[in-house]
C-alpha cells in the first residue's frame, strides 16, 4: 500500500507498540509498555492517538468458513486501461465484498467475496460484474480452507520475538455451531477488538465470565481471530504481494502449513481454481521478496509454479472501506 504523504511517520516506539499489538491484540497496557520500553501511560496515549487518527485498526475477524458466515471466493479482474481504480472502488462498495486491492501482474484487481450460495455467486459473476463494461476478464478461485489470517511481519521490530510461539493453524476438527450471542460478540469485537469484558458484558447481557468463556471458545476453535492493521510502509515495509502457487496435491497441506509458519505471510488459503495455494505477504523491499522466493518457497517440496502479483494499493480490507481513515469517517460493514 503506498504511503499517503499526509500520513504520520511512526517512530521507533510507535513501531514497537504496533508489533506488540500484532503479536497480541488484547495485550494489557502493562505488557505493551514492557514490549515498547515505555510507561503504561505513554503506551496508552500513543495507541489511542494512532487509533483515533485511523492509522491503526484493532478488530476481531471471523473465519467465514469456520463461523459459517458464507463461502469466501477470490476473484481476479482485468480491466480496460484507465478504468482500474473506478472498477476497484465500485466493487469495494458492495457489502458482500470483504477485500479489494489494485495489483500489478496478470490481474489488475483482486477481491474477496463472501457469498451465501452458488446462486449468489452466479448473480455476481454473470450479472453484477458484467454491468461494469470496463471489466475485460475474470478468474475465480473458491477458498477451500484458510490456514492463516494473522499479521506477524512486524515481529522483527521487537527483540526476542523470533522464538515466541506463533498462533496455531486451523484445527482439523469440525467447529461448533455459533449462536446469536456468539454472533453479537463477533460483531462487537469487529468494531473494536480491545473492548473490555465489562463493556461487552453490558452489550450482550451476560456476565463478564460468560463473555470471557465465549470469546476463548471462539478463539480456540479459530472461528475468530484478532487483526492489528496498519499501513506497512509506516513501519518500513514497502512491499505487499500475493503469491499464487501451483503444487502437487499430495504436498498441498505441508506447503500451506510451511508458508503459514513464516512471519512474512499474513494470509494463506487452499483454493480451487487457477492456483492451489494463495498467500498474501509483506516484505521490506524487492530484495526481501527475492530472498523469500529463492530461499523459502523454492525449497518447498511439491511447488511447481509461482506467480506474484504486487499490491499497488489496498482499497478495502475486512469490510473496511475506506481503510485507514479517522474512526468517525470510516465505513464498516458486517458479514
Amino acid at each position: 500500500m503506498p504511503l499517503d504523504p499526509t500520513a504520520p511517520v511512526f517512530d521507533a516506539v510507535d513501531a514497537r507498540l504496533v508489533a506488540a499489538l500484532q503479536h497480541d491484540a488484547r495485550a494489557t497496557w502493562g505488557q505493551l509498555a514492557s514490549a515498547a520500553g515505555v510507561s503504561e501511560s505513554t503506551a496508552m496515549r500513543r495507541v489511542q492517538r494512532l487509533r483515533e487518527s485511523g492509522n491503526l485498526l484493532i478488530i476481531g475477524v471471523p473465519d467465514p468458513l469456520r463461523a459459517d458466515l458464507g463461502q469466501p471466493v477470490l476473484v481476479h479482474l482485468r480491466t480496460q486501461p484507465g478504468q482500474t481504480v473506478a472498477v476497484a472502488e465500485a466493487v469495494a462498495g458492495r457489502t458482500d465484498v470483504r477485500f479489494v486491492a489494485i495489483v500489478s501482474g496478470r490481474s489488475d484487481v483482486i477481491c474477496e467475496l463472501i457469498v451465501r450460495d452458488r446462486a449468489h455467486l452466479s448473480r455476481i459473476l454473470l450479472a453484477d460484474l458484467a454491468e461494469h463494461g470496463a471489466i475485460v476478464s475474470s478468474r475465480t478461485s473458491m477458498v477451500l480452507k484458510t490456514f492463516k489470517t494473522r499479521d506477524e511481519w512486524s515481529q522483527e521490530l521487537l527483540p526476542g520475538t523470533a522464538d515466541r510461539p506463533r498462533g496455531p493453524v486451523v484445527p482439523t476438527e469440525k467447529p461448533p455451531r455459533i449462536d446469536h450471542l456468539d454472533m453479537a460478540l463477533i460483531a462487537a469485537l469487529g468494531q473494536d477488538g480491545r473492548r473490555s469484558f465489562v463493556d461487552l458484558s453490558g452489550d450482550l447481557g451476560l456476565s463478564e465470565t460468560a463473555v470471557s468463556r465465549r470469546l476463548n471458545a471462539l478463539l480456540a476453535s479459530r472461528q475468530l481471530s484478532f487483526a492489528t492493521l496498519v499501513n506497512p510502509v509506516l513501519l518500513g515495509f514497502g512491499l505487499e504481494a500475493f503469491l499464487h502457487l501451483r503444487v502437487e496435491l499430495s504436498d498441498l497441506e505441508s506447503v500451506a502449513l510451511a508458508l503459514a509458519g513464516r512471519p512474512e505471510i499474513r494470509y494463506v488459503s487452499a483454493t480451487a481454481g487457477y492456483s492451489d495455494v494463495i498467500c498474501e505477504a509483506v516484505f521490506r523491499d524487492n530484495d526481501a521478496l527475492y530472498d523469500f522466493l529463492t530461499r523459502h518457497v523454492g525449497m518447498l517440496k511439491g511447488v511447481r509454479h509461482v506467480e506474484v502479483d504486487t499490491e499497488l494499493t489496498t482499497i478495502k480490507r475486512v469490510f473496511r472501506h475506506p481503510l485507514f481513515v479517522p474512526a468517525e469517517r470510516a465505513g464498516t460493514e458486517t458479514p
